[in-house]
């Protein structure tokens, strides 16, 4: 009878993760969870490495690409419901803190990242017997946000997200990625979403990014695809890339989306020249070759409201856990284009006759 009932419960998907092994689940679960790797071979087996209310798992995945390896400690919660492979920081040294009391945290977290942090309580976030907070960086440009927890007690920080470790994390990342400014081109009914966390600063954001153009234009009527774009400036090393991102965010929605695309090849062709008061002349420019008047851009241009929608996305990126750029994720699959063909080998697994295009021989 205990057998006929753990299959009624497996066919109803009753039974957590932990009660079938959580090392079997783990390795289906990284498998969607890590970048995509053609040929991908995942093996989990439990660590020594614990968290609150947290068992540690070393994951290593292999696959054609070497540099796709992966080799890192991840945690499951002891209850077998949440995920979570994100950093961590402690305050085991100070004994008499209350569980509420994060000035230890905002200390810590103002010399990493040397700058002004505020953290704060977000009490409807709160899951796995964590206490959900946000740390609010400041760039210059207003406050970011970085998602995290801290444990009962207030001494352990998680740095990133949890996630159900019950559901497909590629449906998770749906969910969690808004497409409604609908900064994009391709169509509304395109087989493939395509979504890009990018910084104009990037070399390797117009590296990638102007072979993604190239791939899509050589498979015009047979790669069906919507590719929407991300703001994620890396504000801390780039002088200029907020500015870009503030030019864009007002040149689409004074423009559309074309307009801003257009401005984004143009400052990729400019981009190893430009200067912080460069980057001013070429948006004024941009929004003048578009009949935009001077008026109505510099009413959107450098002001809160656009670093708002900007900052919305690098928040969206956090949460998703974006760390470099560019980052794809294409219907939820992150593709970690760090290897030239990986891009190409991920959507011929939705368009099989997909043509190839040449890369150069050094980058």
């Amino acid at each position: 009878m205990k057998h006929r009932l753990a299959a009624v419960f497996l066919i109803s998907g009753l039974l957590a993760p932990a009660a079938l092994g959580v090392e079997k689940g783990l390795a289906a679960y990284a498998d969607k969870f890590l970048p995509f790797d053609p040929q991908s071979k995942v093996t989990v087996e439990k660590s020594a490495d614990t968290l609150p209310g947290f068992q540690g798992y070393k994951v290593r995945r292999t696959g054609r690409y070497e540099k796709l390896n992966v080799d890192r400690v991840v945690f499951v919660s002891r209850d077998g419901k949440w995920f979570f492979a994100g950093e961590t920081l402690s305050d085991k040294n100070k004994e008499a803190r209350t569980s509420d009391d994060l000035s230890w945290l905002n200390e810590r977290l103002s010399g990493i990242y040397k700058t002004r942090v505020r953290t704060s309580r977000v009490p409807e976030r709160d899951a796995a017997g964590l206490k959900a907070v946000a740390a609010a960086i400041e760039t210059g440009f207003g406050p970011v946000r970085i998602p995290g927890y801290v444990s009962a007690d207030g001494k352990t920080f998680f740095q990133g997200t949890l996630w159900n470790f019950q559901e497909d994390p590629r449906a998770e990342r749906r969910r969690r990625i808004d497409l409604s400014a609908g900064r994009a081109q391709g169509s509304a009914n395109a087989a493939a979403t395509i979504v890009e966390y990018a910084d104009m600063e990037c070399g390797y954001c117009k590296y990638r990014g102007t072979q993604l153009d190239r791939l899509l234009e050589v498979n015009n009527g047979i790669a069906s695809a919507r590719r929407h774009y991300k703001f994620f400036p890396l504000w801390f090393a780039h002088a200029w890339a907020m500015k870009a991102a503030s030019a864009a965010d007002c040149l689409f929605r004074l423009g559309g989306a074309s307009a801003m695309f257009r401005f984004k090849e143009l400052v990729y062709s400019r981009q190893e020249t430009l200067t912080v008061s460069g980057i001013d002349e070429l948006a004024l420019t941009a929004a003048e070759a578009q009949g935009t008047s001077t008026a109505d851009f510099l009413s959107c241009y450098l002001q809160d409201e656009s670093f708002a929608r900007v900052r919305h996305d690098m928040e969206e990126g956090q949460r998703l856990e974006v760390d470099s750029t560019p980052t794809y994720f294409i219907e939820g699959t992150e593709v970690s284009w760090v290897e030239d063909r990986v891009m190409e080998d991920f959507l011929r697994t939705k368009f099989p006759n997909l043509k190839g295009i040449n890369y150069p021989a050094a980058h």
